[in-house]
């Protein structure tokens, strides 16, 4: 398909709906055109989308929406003008004929709203009827909603497919299908979309570049030193406050709260909670500047400038401030205060809402990081050449057992028994892999936490000059920790003779060094160390969320689900606490577990899963709980619904991972306004509702 397009060039683009009742068949439909196989689908509780590519070059892009009763609310967000409606029936199940056809005509009713020209019909699932009564069933069928559509005939153009066999789970008759709805979209013009590209080219229309670059040296010869410039800014003494400066304070804050770990919608926070405080002080020069999705644009921009810088640079870190002009000077357009009318348009910038909320632009995306392709397994060849695979683990043991509520002899138990047997299996594959020894893993725990310990210890008075790391040890990276103690992982040599390291009664219980004896707590870093260190957190933290993230180590995926089991434990039972990722796993469970016996009372799986999904949408918003949601129905769909939650859990660790939606979503998207309104198709990988080889481990 790609070679056709490639030889005829770009083709018609045309998009579509599926609608129609839960389980008619949508994705298995959308599935079997798009892979050309039939593939094991869990009922939708958001929505799919996928391309179409065809020989001629012309593209078809279908949405998949979830048919539940619950989600019919938000359907209507996904139905445009310029796009087509296929409604799919399920031609074995008289029961739900009713239900079937008032959905009908609200797709009627919904194509008057919003203008759509066209919707077809199919009558899926023939292949199940018996032979015998297959033409009557289809030919009622028929009459029945040609009587029902008989009153938009006149309004819209609204066709009833001749498909006799029709089966989406087959394949058969959907090459006619696409054919008949292929040749219709031909004679109807592509979706006009002139208003908005003259719009979007009126909106980019301002400074050239030369221009810019000539504003950016005029400011940056009249600017002070940038300790200078952190120091006015923080008391509010700026001779200025134009956009230059509102740039160069925005850097500055960025790289603040990148360089402490947060993320970059904390940082615009941070940014907001200090130009507050600047306009107590001088409400006269700081004024009208409280918007957040503004905030957030801007230092979006500065991030993505800034890693374009770094990239072809060649600089290994982040860059500090001291480099800002030059990263200004690389990307002049950031100087274009009107940057923003690109992606924006005024009604929806100038609202409240996106005032005090962060909004999606509504023109075009927001331009994109360079991405790698993300690995959504995790990694089991790279452990052998991994040298620090153990001082790597026990960094995130040590991490967890201070942001956890947990006993630290629990926690270490718990990581012991999950790196020893994610080593088994390793070493069962690639004889290369060391074997397990508890004293060098316990070693490694042991030296991370005195390490980690020595962070923690407050200044004599009368040293207070001394140099810390203020940032929070939980949110601290591993690199950046190696850069504060000059870690590496050869440091066992200094405690431990390699006779003693390498020894079996090592491998079997913990053995005290024959060298010296491990320290309590180490002397704290240098200045150097610190600053060295902030540049790598503000540069692991940058590639975190500018790129698709990947699974950590299965050891490290074990000890999560293991963690996850112990702190649901502790728990009131029956309690929900959506901050507590082991709450919001339990509540899950709960909810999605069916036996037998309740089956009838609580209705088909995707009914629960849409029910699930909507009670947490009161809390988490659309997208994250119905991703939530499915993710959980997705590692349950192989059970009989009578998996234990420790079961659960440990069978797809992956689910202990927090950061998972961030393999398949931006932060900008996952955390936006439009985000918690309604479900938002992912933005970096695939989401659907086929079930994976992962789920089925």
């Amino acid at each position: 398909m790609r070679i056709g397009r490639w030889l005829l060039g770009k083709g018609p683009e045309h998009s579509g709906v599926l609608l129609g009742s839960d389980a008619a068949g949508k994705t298995t439909f959308l599935y079997q055109l798009k892979l050309g196989e039939l593939v094991y689908a869990i009922p939708t509780i958001g929505m799919n989308v996928e391309t179409l590519e065809f020989s001629d070059g012309a593209t078809i892009t279908l949405w998949d929406v979830g048919g539940c009763d619950q989600m019919r609310a938000h359907i209507r967000h996904y139905i445009h003008k310029d796009r087509f409606l296929v409604f799919l029936h399920d031609c074995t199940d008289p029961e739900r004929l009713d239900y079937s056809i008032e959905q009908l005509h609200t797709a009627a009713r919904w194509m008057s709203e919003f203008g759509c020209r066209h919707m077809w019909i199919l009558f899926n699932k023939q292949d199940l009827l018996p032979p015998s009564q297959r033409d009557s069933i289809v030919s009622g069928l028929r009459s029945r909603f040609e009587s029902e559509l008989s009153q938009y005939q006149d309004k819209h153009c609204i066709k009833i497919m001749d498909t006799p066999g029709l089966s989406a789970a087959s394949g058969a008759q959907l090459d006619s299908v696409m054919k008949k709805i292929r040749q219709t979209l031909r004679q109807v013009p592509e979706p006009a979309q002139e208003t908005t590209k003259v719009q979007v080219k009126e909106l980019e229309q301002g400074p050239s570049e030369q221009e810019l670059v000539e504003q950016i040296n005029k400011a940056s010869a009249e600017s002070t030193e940038p300790d200078q410039f952190w120091e006015d800014f923080v008391q509010g003494n700026l001779d200025s406050w134009d956009h230059y400066a509102h740039l160069r304070a925005g850097y500055f804050v960025m790289f603040e709260g990148l360089s402490r770990g947060s993320t970059l919608l904390d940082c615009a926070s941070l940014f907001l909670s200090r130009l507050k405080d600047l306009r107590l002080q001088n409400p006269d020069k700081f004024r009208n500047t409280a918007h957040r999705t503004m905030t957030i644009f801007w230092l979006y921009q500065l991030q993505l400038a800034s890693v374009a810088y770094q990239v072809d640079k060649k600089l290994e870190e982040f860059p500090p401030p001291a480099d800002f002009c030059d990263i200004l000077l690389f990307t002049p357009t950031l100087m274009n205060s009107s940057l923003w009318k690109t992606y924006y348009s005024k009604d929806l910038m100038f609202s409240p809402g996106a005032r005090d909320n962060w909004h999606l632009p509504d023109l075009q995306p927001l331009p994109s990081f360079q991405r790698g392709t993300p690995s959504s397994t995790p990694s089991t060849t790279a452990s052998a050449v991994d040298h620090y695979r153990l001082p790597r683990f026990a960094f995130s043991v040590v991490q967890k057992t201070l942001s956890s509520n947990l006993r630290r002899g629990g926690v270490v138990k718990q990581a012991l028994t999950a790196l020893q047997s994610s080593t088994m299996r390793l070493r069962a594959t690639d004889p290369s892999i060391s074997p397990y020894s508890e004293t060098q893993a316990y070693f490694w725990i042991q030296l991370i936490h005195a390490s980690l310990k020595s962070l923690d210890v407050p200044a004599p008075e009368q040293n207070s000059s001394r140099p810390t790391f203020d940032g929070p040890v939980t949110t601290l990276t591993f690199d950046a920790f190696k850069t504060l103690f000059d870690i590496n992982e050869a440091e066992w040599r200094r405690y431990y003779t390699p006779s003693a390291w390498e020894s079996i009664s090592a491998r079997m219980s913990f053995v005290n060094p024959d060298l010296k004896t491990l320290p309590n707590v180490f002397a704290s870093p240098s200045k150097a160390k610190i600053d060295l260190a902030r540049l790598r957190m503000a540069n692991a933290v940058t590639h975190r969320f500018t790129t698709p993230a990947e699974l950590p180590p299965r050891e490290e995926l074990d000890f999560s689900a293991a963690i996850v089991i112990d702190e649901a434990n502790l728990m009131p039972e029956g309690s929900l606490n959506v901050v507590i990722h082991a709450s919001l796993l339990q509540y899950l469970h709960r909810q999605l577990s069916t036996t037998p016996s309740e089956t009838e009372e609580r209705g088909p799986s995707g009914t629960v899963a849409a029910r699930t999904a909507l009670a947490l949408s009161e809390v988490l918003g659309s997208t994250q709980s119905m991703f939530w949601v499915q993710q959980a129905q997705i590692s349950m769909a192989n059970s009989d619904g009578s998996l234990a939650f420790e079961e659960f859990v440990t069978k797809s660790p992956h689910l202990a991972y927090e950061d998972l939606p961030f393999l398949y979503y931006s932060p900008e998207l996952w955390w936006s306004t439009e985000a918690k309104e309604v479900f938002m198709p992912p933005d970096r990988l695939s989401l659907s509702s086929v079930v994976s080889q992962l789920a089925s481990k």
